[in-house]
């Protein structure tokens, strides 16, 4: 007899780095985690090439971050940041969390961008989420989850799947702005691409735009594989 299919996390994202699904999808994490859904981040990498910050803040960034998410569990792989691979050694890594964490659904970053450790995370976590499954790749339980579903980061995309998080929003906001080593531009720091004051104005922008389109205050946006169930046209 099969044995059967059992799911310890509900949604489990997984970041390239330590800030990833916070920027990025962060408000949809919040409305799961408000609507009574058990939530994780799998952080693939330590975050250790970032231009500003130390390891000690990143620590206590994230570990603020959980918090405002009420996140069930948080685990860090330490893949190489700057070196993240759709290897062997990686994808087992990444097998063995999904593994653990039994999650029902997982959101990856979307393939395109301008990161090549996003680029990779994409690939990794991809064929990882299949090889989970196989009863005979490495070791502990199958497991794959039932969907998997991309969030957007720097590189636009028709969107396949909209979630409405209106209702979490003031706390999203607050979320965006958790991770100050990275996107605030402090008296010694070196001036990047997330800390000129505009990608967070843009991140708030692009939730409003994608909100307005699907009628909603606020919304994050995420691409799929296959066709999307919808069980009533009326929701």
């Amino acid at each position: 007899m099969p044995r059967p299919e059992v799911h310890d996390i509900d949604i489990v994202a997984f970041a390239p780095h330590p800030d990833d699904v916070e920027l990025f999808c962060g408000g949809t994490m919040l409305a799961a985690a408000a609507a009574g859904l058990t939530t994780a981040i799998v952080d693939l990498t330590d975050g250790e090439l970032s231009t500003n910050g130390t390891s000690e803040q990143r620590a206590r960034e994230r570990d603020e971050a959980s918090a405002l998410l009420g996140l069930a569990s948080r685990r860090g792989l330490s893949l190489p940041d700057g070196a993240l691979a759709n290897t062997a050694p990686q994808r087992m890594a990444v097998v063995a969390a999904l593994r653990e964490l039994r999650p029902r659904v997982v959101l990856a970053p979307f393939g395109n961008d301008r990161h090549p450790d996003h680029e990779a995370a994409a690939q990794l976590v991809r064929q990882a989420c299949f090889l989970a499954g196989l009863r005979r790749y490495g070791s502990g339980s199958p497991h794959r989850p039932a969907r998997v579903y991309r969030y957007m980061l720097h590189s636009p995309f028709e969107p396949k799947v909209v979630v409405d998080v209106g209702a979490v929003w003031e706390v999203r906001r607050e979320l965006l702005r958790v991770y100050k080593s990275q996107v605030s531009l402090g008296a010694d720091d070196e001036p990047t691409a997330l800390n000129d004051g505009r990608f967070v104005t843009m991140l708030e922008g692009r939730a409003a735009y994608y909100g307005a389109l699907a009628g909603v205050s606020y919304a994050e946006v995420f691409d799929a594989d296959g066709p999307v169930l919808v069980k009533s046209l009326i929701d």
